[in-house]
C-alpha cells in the first residue's frame, strides 16, 4: 500500500468527483500490439543494441535485426511443431538474451507466453501450469530443462539456446512472420501460486500497448535508452521492463547476479522502492527516470529521487496490467499515486456501487483498456472480481482492485489499505486463506490460521504440541518462499467467535499485546529456525528468528543473504592480531606519537641544556594542546575536515580519515606529558637546590608548594582517569576532574604569577614579565578554551514527547545541529551533565519548529527523573558537538548495528542519510519501550531494516548478522552504538576480517 497518508489529503465531501478525475486521456496507442512495436524498430534501426546481457560469464549483446531474425526462426519452429495464435506457451528460463528471444518468437506467431523462472519456480505451480496452458510445448534452456524430467506432464520441450547453436549463422533470412493481433493474449502472470489454485492474469496486447506505447508508461523510452532488466521474470514489472524498452527502440541492459554493474549503465529504472531506496542517485546520475511500484513509496525516497531524476510513483495490481495510476513526483509534494493513466479509469465506490467524493474514502475499483480479460480457466473467481462497468456503459469491465483509496482535491488518489486478506509481500501477492488452507492440509495439524502483523506473516496452529519442522516442511512444498510464516504460535486451541469462526482479532490482539509470553500459558511462540534466507530487499520486520524466510520476490534465490550463515575466521595469527586490533588502535596510536614528541623534547634538552623557564614551557604546551583536543570547535573543525573528504577517494584513504574519533588520543597523551614536565620541573628545582645548578633561578616557597600541589592534582586526575577505575566510578570521575579541572586552572595561574615575579628583574614590572612568558599565553588560550562552552550556558524551552516509560524524546528549537553531533544537558550545571546524541530536524515537523531533538532512555536516576517528570525547560551548554556517527559522511554505503538506546545516535544519519544504509537493531520490546512513531520512522527510511526483538529471540550474534549484512549489501564499513562490551566485540569481530568497523572509545 501507499505511504502513511497526508493530513492534509481528507477534505470535505463534495459529491461524486468530475469525470476528469476518474478518466485518463482518451488517446490512441501508435501500435496494436507489442510485435508490431517491436518489428517496427526491427526494421527501422536493425543495427540498434536490443539487449546487453551482463548475466553471462562474457558480456553478449544483440542487436534488433539480429533478435528479430532469431525470434523469427524460433517462431517459425514453433509453427510448423503446431502452436497456434491464441495458445499458451509457458517460457521457464533465466535471465538473459534467449530469454528475449523466446518471448518475441512465442508473440510472433500469435501465442501468449508464461514467464516462469527456471530457478525458483515450485514444482507444483510448474506442474499446475502446463496443465492449464493445455498445449504440449514449452520453451526453456539448456539449464532449466532438466525441471520437466519428474513432472508426470506430457510437454515436448523446446531448448532456445540449442535451436541457436542449429542456426547458421548466415541464413536465409525469411520475411517476419507476426501472426499477433491486438485481442491476442500477450502473457499470463501468476499472481501468488498461494491458494491451493494458482491464478494466471489473462494479458491481451491491447493491455500492454494501452500502458508502454503511450506517455507517461513509455517513461520517454526512445532508440538506444539503456533500460534496466533487473527484476524476476515472473513479476509483472518485469514485463514493463522488457515490453516497455522493446517497444520504444530502447536498449534493454540485463544484469548478473551483482546488481552494481547494470545500474551503472542504464538510465530507466523500474523496480519497487525497497530497490530503489538501497541507491543513490547522487551516485547514480546517469539514471534519468525511476519508476516504482508493487509496495509503497515513501515521502523521502520520492523527494530524493524527484529532486535528481524524473521519479514517477505508480500503482496497480496485475489484473489492471501492471500499473494504471502514475504520479510524477516533485520534491516536496505530498506523495500519492497519481491519476489514471491514459485510455483507463477509477473508480471509489460504496458498497452499493455508488460513486464517493472527494475526501471520501472507499474501494477503487479500475477499468479502461487495462483491464485484463480475467483469470484462466477460473470463471466463478473472474466473475467475482470483474463486473460490467456501469459507468463506461459500453460493454467493457471494471476490476474491484480490493484497495481502499480515495480522492484529493487535485485529482489524485491517496491509497488507505486492503479491504480482504489478500496481501502484497514485496510486491508478490499472497491470499492469506492459501497459506492457511496450506498449514492446514498437514496431517500433524487440527486447526490453523494464517494473519499479516506488522508486515510478516503469522501461523497459529492447534494442537501445541506439533512438531514446527514437519509443518514447515510441508508449507514450503505447497508454498513460494515468501508466503511462508515467518513465525509460528501454537496453541492447545484457536480461539472462536459466537459463530464457530476463528476470531482473528483475538489472534492478533495476543501478538500485538504480547500476551502470548506473559499472560497465555497454553500457548507456545516458536520461530522458524532452518537456514532461510533474509534478503536485503526484504520489508522491514522484527527479526523474531534468527533467520528469516520473507525475502525479496524480486532476487533470485541465490542473491538473497542468509544472517545466520556461517562467517570466516580471524585474518592474522592470535598475538599479532590481538596487538593490532586491541593494542595498537589509532587512540593508542596518537597518545603515543605525543609522548614520542615529549621524548624527542627531553632529548633536545639534554644536548641544549634543562632550564626551568622551558620545562614550564613545555608543560604549558601539553597543557593547552590537552585542553584543546577537548575544546568544541577544534573537534568539530576536525570532524569537518576529514569527513567531507571526497568519495571518490580510494576507500584505504576515507576509511582512516573516519578513525577521526580516536582524536582522544592526542588529549590523554598530552595531559600525561604534562603532568610528567611538571614533575621533572619540581624534582630538579629539588636537585638544583641542593646541586646550585647554572641557569635555573630562584623559586619562592610558595611557587614550590603549588607545583607540588599542582603535581598532587595531575596525580588524582590521572589515576581517576584509569580506564579500569573510571568505568566503575564513573559519576565520581565526572565531578573530580570538573572541579579539580577548575582548581587547577587556578593554581596554573598562580604559579605563572608567582613564576614570573621570581624571574624578573628589579626594573620590570609584574605584569610585564607576564606578558612576557610564554606559558601566560598558553594558559590564556587554554582558560579561553575552557570558559567557551560556559559562554553558550543557557536555559532553554523543551517539548517533551513521552515514548514510553522506559524513554522520552526531547524537542529543541534554538539550534540545528550537523548530523551526528550530540548535546549537553543538565539540570544543575555546577554539578552534572549528561551527552545524548542529537537527530537533526532541518524542516518544521509535525507541527513543531526545525531545531533538533534527542532521545533519554531510562539508564539511572537522571534519565528516569526526566522520562517520569519530562522538563518544560533544561539547561544546555557549548555548542553540539560531533561524535562517532559524524563519520558516516566518509562512505558511499555503511551497515549501522544498534542495541537498546543506541537507536538515539543512530536517528539523525537514519532520517536523513548521507548514503545508502542497512540497519540491525537489537533491543527488546523496542515498539513498547521506543513507541510505534519512532518504529515506523525507521521503517519508512529504511524499508529493509533488521529489527531483533531480544526478548523473544534472545540475544542475535552481531558479529555475525554485521558481517553477512555488511557483504551482501556491499557496505564499506560498519558502524555500532552499543555499551562498551559489545562495541569492542563487534569491532574486533568485524575488522579481523576485513571489514572496517567503527564504535565508541572507552579508554578517552
Amino acid at each position: 500500500m501507499q505511504n502513511q497518508v497526508a493530513k492534509d489529503s481528507a477534505s470535505t465531501p463534495v459529491g461524486p468527483p468530475p469525470l476528469s478525475f476518474t478518466q485518463g486521456p482518451r488517446i490512441t496507442a501508435n501500435y496494436p500490439t507489442v510485435t508490431a512495436a517491436f518489428y517496427h524498430h526491427a526494421e527501422t534501426q536493425p543495427d540498434v543494441t536490443a539487449g546487453r546481457d551482463l548475466s553471462a560469464p562474457q558480456i553478449r549483446e544483440i542487436t534488433y535485426g539480429e533478435l528479430a531474425r532469431r525470434a523469427n526462426q524460433l517462431s517459425r519452429k514453433l509453427t510448423k511443431l503446431g502452436v497456434r495464435p491464441g495458445d499458451r506457451v509457458p517460457l521457464v528460463v533465466k535471465r538473459g538474451i534467449d530469454m528475449l528471444v523466446g518471448i518475441v518468437a512465442i508473440l510472433s506467431c500469435g501465442a501468449q507466453y508464461v514467464p516462469l523462472d527456471g530457478g525458483v519456480v515450485p514444482d507444483s505451480t510448474l506442474r499446475f501450469v502446463l496443465e492449464q496452458a493445455g498445449g504440449k510445448h514449452v520453451l526453456c534452456l539448456n539449464s532449466t530443462k532438466h525441471r520437466f524430467e519428474t513432472l508426470g506432464v506430457p510437454c515436448e520441450t523446446l531448448v532456445i539456446d540449442e535451436e541457436r547453436e542449429k542456426d547458421p549463422e548466415h541464413a536465409q533470412i525469411l520475411p517476419y512472420q507476426d501472426l499477433a493481433e491486438t485481442h491476442h493474449g500477450c502473457y499470463v502472470i501468476y499472481t501468488s501460486g498461494t491458494t491451493g489454485t494458482p491464478k494466471g492474469v489473462d494479458v491481451t496486447h491491447k493491455n500492454v500497448t494501452n500502458l508502454v506505447c503511450l506517455s507517461p508508461g513509455n517513461l520517454g523510452i526512445s532508440a538506444g535508452t539503456r533500460v534496466g532488466q533487473v527484476l524476476n521474470i515472473s513479476f509483472d514489472m518485469a514485463a514493463w521492463e522488457m515490453l516497455g524498452c522493446l517497444c520504444n527502440g530502447g536498449t534493454l541492459v540485463l544484469r548478473g547476479s551483482k546488481w552494481e554493474p547494470c545500474i551503472r549503465e542504464i538510465q530507466v529504472l523500474i523496480c519497487t522502492p525497497s530497490i530503489l531506496a538501497k541507491y543513490d542517485p547522487r551516485e547514480y546520475s546517469n539514471i534519468r527516470v525511476a519508476a516504482t511500484a508493487g509496495e509503497p513509496s515513501s515521502q523521502r525516497l520520492a523527494d530524493l529521487w524527484g529532486a535528481h531524476a524524473k521519479y514517477y510513483n505508480c500503482c496497480g495490481p496485475t489484473e489492471t496490467t501492471i500499473v494504471n495510476t502514475m504520479h510524477l513526483h516533485q520534491p516536496g509534494q505530498t506523495l500519492t499515486i497519481g491519476k489514471p493513466t491514459p485510455n483507463n479509469t477509477v473508480y471509489v465506490l460504496d458498497d452499493e456501487g455508488n460513486s464517493l467524493g472527494v475526501g471520501e474514502p472507499g474501494v477503487m475499483w479500475a477499468g479502461g483498456h487495462g483491464i485484463s480479460r480475467g483469470y484462466v480457466s477460473l470463471p466463478e473467481k473472474t466473475a467475482e472480481r470483474y463486473k460490467l462497468d456501469p459507468f463506461a456503459n459500453d460493454g467493457s469491465m471494471m476490476y474491484n482492485t480490493g484497495d481502499l483509496g480515495r480522492w484529493r482535491q487535485d485529482g489524485s488518489i491517496d491509497i488507505l489499505g486492503r479491504v480482504d486478506d489478500q496481501i502484497k509481500i514485496k510486491g508478490f501477492r499472497v491470499e492469506l486463506d492459501g497459506v492457511t488452507s496450506s498449514i492446514n492440509s498437514c496431517s500433524a495439524v487440527s486447526r490453523a490460521t494464517a494473519l499479516l502483523i506488522d508486515n510478516e506473516i503469522h501461523g497459529f496452529v492447534a494442537p501445541k504440541d506439533c512438531d514446527l519442522d514437519t509443518i514447515q516442511v510441508h508449507v514450503r512444498a505447497r508454498q513460494p518462499y515468501y508466503a511462508v510464516p515467518t513465525k509460528f504460535h501454537f496453541l492447545d486451541a484457536l480461539p472462536l467467535t459466537s459463530n464457530g469462526k476463528v476470531d482473528k482479532r483475538a489472534l492478533k490482539d495476543m501478538v500485538t499485546e504480547d500476551t502470548i509470553d506473559k499472560k497465555e500459558p497454553n500457548v507456545t511462540v516458536r520461530e522458524t529456525s532452518s537456514k532461510e534466507s533474509l534478503s536485503v530487499d526484504s520489508q522491514s520486520t522484527t527479526a523474531d528468528e534468527k533467520s528469516q524466510s520473507s525475502s525479496s520476490s524480486f532476487t533470485e534465490i541465490d542473491e538473497k543473504l542468509d544472517l545466520d550463515r556461517e562467517i570466516p575466521g580471524k585474518t592474522l595469527d592470535r598475538p599479532y592480531r590481538g596487538f593490532v586490533h586491541r593494542i595498537a588502535i589509532v587512540y593508542r596510536r596518537l597518545f603515543t606519537i605525543v609522548g614520542l614528541f615529549n621524548i624527542g623534547a627531553v632529548v633536545a634538552l639534554i644536548f641544549a641544556g634543562f632550564t626551568r623557564d622551558w620545562l614550564g614551557t613545555l608543560t604549558a604546551i601539553n597543557l593547552l594542546v590537552a585542553v584543546l583536543a577537548r575544546q568544541d570547535f577544534v573537534i568539530n573543525a576536525m570532524y569537518t575536515i576529514t569527513c567531507n573528504v571526497p568519495k571518490s577517494w580510494p576507500l584505504s584513504i576515507r576509511k582512516r580519515c573516519a578513525k577521526i574519533f580516536h582524536f582522544g588520543g592526542v588529549h590523554s597523551g598530552a595531559a600525561v606529558s604534562a603532568g610528567a614536565w611538571l614533575l621533572a620541573s619540581n624534582i630538579s628545582s629539588e636537585v638544583c637546590q641542593l646541586t646550585e645548578c647554572p641557569n635555573w633561578g630562584h623559586q619562592s616557597i610558595a611557587s614550590k608548594v603549588i607545583s607540588w600541589l599542582l603535581t598532587g592534582l595531575f596525580t588524582i586526575t590521572i589515576a581517576l582517569a584509569w580506564p579500569g577505575f573510571r568505568k566503575k566510578h564513573h559519576d565520581m570521575f565526572e565531578k573530580t576532574h570538573r572541579f579539580v579541572g577548575w582548581t587547577m586552572l587556578g593554581l596554573f595561574w598562580a604559579q605563572i604569577v608567582l613564576a614570573a615575579n621570581d624571574g624578573k628583574v628589579s626594573s620590570m614590572s609584574l605584569g610585564e614579565a607576564c606578558v612576557r612568558t610564554p606559558g601566560f599565553w598558553m594558559l590564556a588560550l587554554a582558560t579561553l578554551s575552557i570558559a567557551s562552552s560556559w559562554f553558550f550556558l543557557r536555559k532553554v524551552p523543551v517539548d517533551a514527547e513521552v515514548l514510553s516509560n522506559h524513554a522520552v524524546r526531547l524537542h529543541f528549537d534554538y539550534t540545528v545541529p550537523v548530523n551526528g553531533s550530540f548535546a549537553r544537558l543538565s539540570m544543575r550545571p555546577l554539578l552534572e551533565w549528561h551527552s545524548f546524541a542529537t537527530i537533526p530536524a532541518p524542516r518544521p515537523v509535525g507541527g513543531r519548529p526545525k531545531g533538533f531533538s534527542l532521545v533519554v532512555s531510562n539508564a539511572g536516576d537522571w534519565t528516569k527523573n526526566a522520562i517520569q517528570k519530562p522538563p518544560t525547560h533544561i539547561w544546555v551548554r557549548g555548542v553540539p558537538t560531533c561524535g562517532v556517527m559524524r563519520i558516516a559522511t566518509c562512505f558511499n554505503r555503511i551497515v549501522v548495528i544498534a542495541t537498546g538506546s543506541g537507536i538515539g545516535p543512530l536517528l539523525g544519519h537514519i532520517q536523513e542519510q548521507s548514503c545508502a544504509t542497512q540497519l540491525i537493531w537489537s533491543t527488546p520490546k523496542p515498539e513498547q519501550t521506543f513507541g510505534k512513531e519512532l518504529l515506523d520512522n525507521i521503517k519508512e527510511k529504511i524499508p529493509n531494516a533488521v529489527i531483533h526483538d531480544t526478548k523473544v529471540s534472545g540475544r542475535p550474534d552481531l558479529v555475525k548478522m554485521g558481517y553477512n549484512l555488511a557483504k551482501s549489501f556491499e557496505a564499506e564499513a560498519v558502524i555500532i552504538i552499543a555499551n562498551e562490551k559489545i562495541t569492542k566485540k563487534v569491532v574486533y569481530g568485524l575488522e579481523t576480517r576485513g571489514v572496517p568497523a567503527y564504535g565508541a572509545i572507552w579508554d578517552s
